[in-house]
């Protein structure tokens, strides 16, 4: 098995199996706007991911073996893309299967989680990035930083929405609902966007980690 794989991918399963058993199971079972909530705490799961991913990882050791810098890096991309693609699948799978209860919310849920997910992917690839051009000492706090704060502004929008009733809901504002008018090309240009600028983001991974000795 490729040895970037051994080390890294335990730490984005582990990230998957919390969230699917934390957060994941009120999309199945919660009554409440659970699938306005349950997205906004997906980037943090997946910064986590590349966070702990990144805070044991041994650059010096990798360079003895027969792995190039363009290998590291593609596998580190592949490795965000697939768990975001995970992520959205179960959350979309869940979001259809429960179109019938009044509780999912339609086509602007969809939308909604496509968003959220292309927002936690397009974010992962800059840390990831970060990390080869500032090190781990750089990127690790701030990536401790950012999940502080997404984490208390979701709690503080949850309450809201417990509390408030008429306090605005992301999944129905009136940009969501404008894209989810055409739900599937919506969701088309909006991965087309953002697979265009991840492929961008992991060119400059190349050119970044063959020419920074910041991670060592």
């Amino acid at each position: 098995m490729d040895p970037i794989l051994r080390r890294s991918l335990i730490w984005y399963l582990l990230h998957l199996m919390t969230y699917s058993g934390i957060l994941g199971r009120y999309l199945i079972v919660g009554s409440w706007q659970a699938f306005e909530i349950i997205p906004l705490f997906m980037p943090v799961w997946l910064i986590s991911s590349v966070v702990w991913s990144e805070r044991e990882e041994s650059y010096a050791f990798l360079r003895v073996l027969p792995i190039t810098d363009r290998s590291i890096v593609r596998t580190k991309f592949m490795l965000i893309l697939s768990i975001t693609v995970v992520y959205w699948l179960l959350m979309e799978g869940v979001t259809l299967a429960r179109q019938g209860s009044g509780v999912a919310g339609g086509p602007s849920t969809l939308t909604f989680i496509t968003l959220a997910c292309v927002y936690a992917l397009l974010l992962g690839a800059c840390f990831q990035v970060g990390y080869w051009r500032f090190g781990a000492s750089v990127v690790t706090p701030a990536g401790v930083v950012y999940m502080g704060l997404n984490l208390a502004l979701a709690i503080i929008h949850t309450a809201s929405l417990r509390f408030e009733p008429d306090w605005p809901v992301l999944a129905q504002s009136a940009p969501i609902r404008w894209l989810s008018d055409s739900l599937w090309l919506s969701h088309l240009v909006l991965v087309a966007l953002a697979l265009l600028v991840f492929y961008g983001l992991m060119r400059i991974g190349f050119r970044i980690k063959t020419s920074s000795e910041a991670c060592l």
